[in-house]
C-alpha cells in the first residue's frame, strides 16, 4: 500500500498536467487512470467517519449543543449513511441526506457497504435492532430521508444542524450553496463543516493544484460530477460565512508546509494560505 502511494505521487509530481487532463477530460482514459491512481479517492471509510462524529459529538457537547429531537441535514454523505445512523442513535428525531451525485446502493460493492455499516453501528451501540431499520432490512424514511437533488433545488424543510465532511470544497459556487443552507437552518440552528482545501490527487503536495489559473484549472483539468475542487482558501470560505449571517463559534486549523511551493498570482498574497484542513462550527445570527 505504501509502496503504491509512494510510486503513484511520483508520477503525478512529474505529469501532473497531463494526468489532471487526461482524467477528467478523456473519457476512454479515465477509468485506467482511476484504477491506477485514485481508486481510494471516492470510497468511504465508516470507520474514519465515526471517528471524525465522535470528534464532532464532543466538540457540540463542549458547547452545549444536544442533538436531542433535532432534525439534522448532512450535505454530501456519498455511499455512506454512517453519520445519519450516529445522529439518530444520540437522540436526533430526524436525519435528511441531500448528495446532488449519489452513490448510495447503485452497485453490489456499495450494497455490500450499506450491510457493513450496519454490522459495524449495531456492534458500536451494542443493539440487537435499529429502530431506523425495518423488518424488511430497508430504512425508514421517517428517520432518515435522502433527496437527490442540489440544495438549491430543494423546498419547505428546515434542519436544526447542518453537517458536512469534505463536501464544501467540491461544490462549484459555495456562497449560492451557503447562503440556501443558511436559509434552511433554524432560528437557533447551527453547522458544522470540516472542509479539505489540499489537492486531493496528491497528498504529498497538498497545494500542489494552486499553481494553475482559474482557466486552466476549470477548463482542463477538473469536471463536475466527475473530479471537481473549487480551490477556495479558508480566507474565502469564512468570509462568505459571515456575508451569510453566520458566526463561527469554534474551529480548529491543520496548517501544512508551503516551502518550495508554486502557487499562481491568484493566490500569492493570501493570509492563511498554508490551512489545509479546517473543521467549523457556526451559529446563525
Amino acid at each position: 500500500m505504501i509502496n503504491q502511494r509512494i510510486k503513484g505521487s511520483k508520477i503525478l509530481n512529474k505529469f501532473d498536467f497531463l494526468i489532471r487532463f487526461l482524467y477528467c477530460r478523456v473519457p476512454l482514459l479515465s477509468s485506467g487512470i482511476h484504477k491506477l491512481l485514485f481508486w481510494k479517492l471516492y470510497i468511504s471509510d465508516y470507520e474514519a467517519l465515526d471517528a471524525k462524529f465522535e470528534k464532532i459529538k464532543q466538540v457540540f457537547a463542549d458547547s452545549n449543543i444536544s442533538f436531542k429531537n433535532k432534525v439534522i441535514l448532512e450535505l454530501g454523505p456519498g455511499n455512506s449513511y454512517l453519520n445519519a445512523y450516529n445522529f439518530l442513535l444520540n437522540g436526533a428525531k430526524k436525519v435528511i441526506l441531500v448528495d446532488k451525485f449519489p452513490r448510495q446502493l447503485h452497485s453490489k460493492r456499495q450494497r455490500n457497504y450499506f450491510k457493513e455499516e450496519l454490522e459495524f453501528i449495531t456492534n458500536k451501540y451494542d443493539k440487537q435492532s435499529l429502530f431506523f431499520v425495518n423488518s424488511s432490512g430497508k430504512l425508514e424514511s421517517k428517520y432518515i430521508e435522502f433527496i437527490d437533488k442540489d440544495l438549491a433545488d430543494i423546498e419547505n424543510i428546515v434542519a436544526d444542524i447542518i453537517y458536512s465532511v469534505s463536501v464544501l470544497e467540491h461544490v462549484r459556487n459555495p456562497g449560492k450553496l451557503i447562503r440556501q443552507a443558511s436559509e434552511i437552518l433554524s432560528a437557533n440552528g447551527c453547522m458544522y463543516h470540516h472542509i479539505d482545501m489540499r489537492d486531493h490527487y496528491n497528498f504529498a503536495r497538498p497545494f500542489l493544484f494552486l499553481r494553475y489559473s482559474d482557466y486552466v484549472w476549470n477548463t482542463f483539468l477538473t469536471k463536475e460530477g466527475l473530479s471537481f475542487t473549487n480551490r477556495y482558501r479558508y480566507t474565502d470560505f469564512r468570509k462568505l460565512f459571515e456575508y451569510y449571517g453566520l458566526a463561527i463559534t469554534w474551529e480548529e486549523k491543520r496548517r501544512f508546509d508551503l516551502e518550495n511551493t508554486e502557487v499562481h498570482n491568484k493566490f500569492k498574497g493570501l493570509t492563511d494560505l498554508d490551512v489545509g484542513i479546517w473543521d467549523v462550527v457556526l451559529e446563525k445570527n
